[in-house]
């Protein structure tokens, strides 16, 4: 049994909900303060107007999508940033853009400028891209910095991390709060991107990537003492030891373009796992943006569905502690099937209830039942999981771009879904969601029992083979069933 690093799980779990404070926190507020921001849109405008409901609808959809523009570019881009200049300074990059995002966006709305606002959360969603990607390659995966027997939990705290925003800007947004003071909404989120500026400036670099990457035993020596307080020399010597062995297998491979990862068979399945795994993942948005407004549609009160919205943020973080004590105990990939069955199952069951209380109306409760689900299969595992699977099941040489593909892919997908999601659910209803969430996430998850392998304390290389042979081990177990059945028939 392996003793847990307090240190540095308390690192990360700061650096982590600083560094992403923004990009959980502006995508919170929106929900819970909508009256404000119709507001905002509407006295922002270069003549006074007040928009249609339907000129709103298209107009705010558009303004929270710009999200998902900057999210995915800051993806792409971060894999050859993450590269080159390390994962130390790509997270001090992004947490420094998160601030100025935070800048952009309080002078926005003393100005009563849209378009600037709009801005604002292009250059937010870039950063939080760039934050992201710098903090799961450093902290978060196949212990670039953390031990292997703490990756699982270390993992969690980027989950826990926004769901933990989530919660504030939630509760912040309600009218009761600051949800009226749109300059003091936006303000607060100033103090942790200043906060995560300065702790990342003070970061080691990630011990893998010094030694890996740029070949300075020296360095990765310091990096292991600073983040997993490895002081003996003998240990120390293992360490590197296993990560010359892993730098000698490197050199057996290529560099890791887009064009190897495709090419390479066991990379390319661990690519689109990883992407199919993201996919889940998709609908937490429409429910992070609208919830509020769905549960209207369905009957509620504004101060109900608001009560709601920030309700179900709490339970989302109350889980997210629950997957952190869970994680290591139980089979990752099937951690994951079984809370992203339920998830899909809650977005269906959310539908059907809707649907059905225009005919009986206390069937609407079932709307709230499910948004709770909904949220709790996400933050225990799903989420989390979601968020690292990828790096677990790519060699170090393709993971920075692997990881940023997949991010990047996922948020163009989420872009769509989020921009037509809010607008379509107006015109043609509840199953909406039906369409966009339950049948590709069905598809999803069939992948993922099919073909995903066991990562759990595996090391890359019997991932890589188990990978190779998945096919080999489905059409194994066919013919084991058909020599079973085909038994069974002759007895009978």
């Amino acid at each position: 049994m392996h003793d847990i690093n307090w240190r540095l799980l308390a690192l990360s779990a700061v650096l982590a909900v600083t560094a992403i404070f923004q990009m959980g926190y502006t995508n919170a507020y929106p929900n819970t303060a909508i009256g404000s921001f119709r507001l905002f849109m509407n006295e922002s405008a270069e003549e006074s107007m007040t928009m249609s409901k339907s000129e709103f609808e298209w107009a705010w959809s558009a303004m929270l999508a710009v999200y998902f523009i900057g999210f995915a570019t800051g993806s792409i881009i971060s894999a050859s940033i993450a590269d080159r200049i390390g994962r130390k300074w790509t997270l001090f990059l992004g947490t420094c853009g998160s601030l100025l995002s935070a800048i952009i966006a309080l002078f926005a709305i003393i100005l009563k400028m849209s378009m600037m606002f709009g801005f604002s959360r292009l250059v937010m969603s870039l950063s939080a891209a760039i934050s992201m990607n710098g903090l799961i390659l450093l902290f978060q995966v196949s212990s670039e910095s953390s031990p292997t027997h703490m990756k699982g939990l270390i993992s969690f705290n980027a989950e826990m991390a926004f769901v933990v925003t989530n919660l504030i800007g939630g509760l912040f947004g309600m009218q009761a709060i600051l949800g009226q003071n749109l300059v003091g909404l936006i303000a607060v989120s100033i103090i942790p991107s200043s906060i995560a500026c300065f702790l990342s400036a003070f970061l080691k670099e990630s011990p893998k990537y010094l030694f890996l990457k740029k070949n300075d035993a020296t360095e990765a020596g310091r990096a292991l003492k600073f983040y997993q307080n490895i002081k003996d020399e003998e240990e120390k010597l293992n360490v590197l030891n296993d990560l010359k062995l892993e730098r000698e297998e490197m050199q057996n491979q290529r560099t890791g373009s887009i064009f190897d990862i495709m090419s390479n068979q066991p990379v390319r399945r661990g690519f689109l796992l990883g992407f199919a795994t993201m996919q889940l993942t998709a609908s937490v948005w429409p429910v992070i943006f609208y919830s509020t407004d769905f549960l209207m549609e369905a009957g509620f009160s504004y101060d109900l569905s608001e009560s709601v919205s920030t309700g179900m943020l709490f339970l989302s973080t109350l889980s997210t502690i629950a997957g952190m004590f869970i994680v290591e105990k139980f089979s990752r990939k099937w951690l994951l099937v079984g809370t992203a069955i339920v998830n899909v199952l809650a977005i269906l069951g959310f539908a059907m209830s809707a649907i059905l209380s225009e005919y009986w109306s206390p069937i609407a409760y079932g709307c709230i039942v499910c948004l709770i689900l909904h949220g709790a299969s996400y933050s225990v595992a799903m989420g989390p999981i979601a968020w690292f699977i990828t790096s677990e099941l790519v060699p170090i040489n393709f993971r920075a771009t692997s990881q940023s593909l997949v991010l990047g892919l996922n948020h163009t997908v989420a872009l769509i879904l989020a921009f037509l999601t809010f607008p379509l659910y107006k015109t043609i209803g509840p199953v909406t969601l039906v369409i966009f969430f339950v049948i590709p996430g069905a598809v999803c998850i069939l992948m993922l029992i099919l073909y995903l392998p066991e990562t759990k304390d595996k090391h890359i290389n019997e991932i890589v083979e188990q990978l190779k042979n998945s096919k080999a081990r489905i059409k194994q177990s066919r013919v084991e069933e058909n020599e079973e059945s085909y038994g069974m028939n002759k007895l009978g």
